[in-house]
């Protein structure tokens, strides 16, 4: 039995939880299920290359570690899990409808108030270790100004939140998404993450390689590529690189 979260390795300060997790990793036998939490993270790390900005003890900052040893081309039940995980503890905190930005951001009226970046390692064609690195906005007030405003849990209900608390939450919610997965495997959890798809079946602009273009999100493919529909009805993929959210 795994208990995400039960051994914990915490410090006031690091470079990035998934850098610094991965190279504990590296070193010694760590457990599945092993969180590693900061304070405050000096080169936080979000998609793209981008940073991750917070504040000093605001917010959770944290990194699980997962062995799922499966096929890289299904990686990305990873991102649905966390995503999953981290949706439902912040409706329990806000009850406001919280919503799965693709590919791995979690938005509250379109404001962004978590991010998840998973860091995978791979040996003979399996996944043999992921890194799933989360930020959640807990008690920060100010952010600065990015493409996509930004928002946090005590903004939203105008309360200090206890972060321990929500580590205990974040955990039940891995461990119950995670187990669910092993259960009953993908599509169960494919179906709630559609569920909750941010602008799933709506008209909106993204701009792509040839420029600015009109789509209506559809879905998202077992491997984690975008699907949409172009101005006549038929499916577009994108990849991570390769298209932006304009909205």
């Amino acid at each position: 039995m795994i208990y995400i979260g039960k051994n914990r390795i915490h410090y006031s300060e690091i470079d990035s939880t998934n850098s610094e997790l991965k190279r504990l990793f590296s070193t010694e036998e760590i457990v599945e299920g092993t969180l590693l939490t900061t304070n405050f993270q000096s080169s936080g790390q979000g998609q793209r290359g981008k940073g991750w900005e917070s504040a000093l003890g605001a917010n959770f900052l944290g990194t699980y570690l997962l062995t799922p040893n499966i096929n890289p081309r299904e990686v990305f039940i990873l991102n649905i899990i966390a995503s999953l995980a981290v949706k439902e503890t912040i409706t329990e905190l806000t009850q406001l409808e919280v919503s799965i930005k693709w590919p791995n951001d979690i938005v509250v009226n379109g404001a962004k108030i978590a991010g998840i970046l998973v860091d995978n390692k791979i040996l003979a064609s399996k996944v043999v270790a992921s890194f799933i690195g989360i930020g959640l906005n807990l008690n920060q007030l100010k952010f600065s100004n990015f493409s996509r405003s930004a928002t946090s849990v005590r903004k939203l209900i105008d309360k200090k939140v206890e972060i321990e608390a929500v580590v205990e939450k974040l955990n039940f919610h891995i461990q119950q998404f995670y187990s669910l997965y092993k259960l009953k495997g993908f599509e169960t959890l494919n179906f709630l993450y559609h569920q909750d798809l941010y602008l799933k079946g709506d008209k909106h602009l993204y701009e792509v390689e040839t420029g600015i273009k009109e789509f209506i999100l559809q879905s998202v493919s077992k491997e984690g590529r975008l699907q949409l529909f172009n101005h006549s009805g038929e499916i577009e993929v994108f990849g991570i690189k390769e298209i932006t959210f304009l909205k």
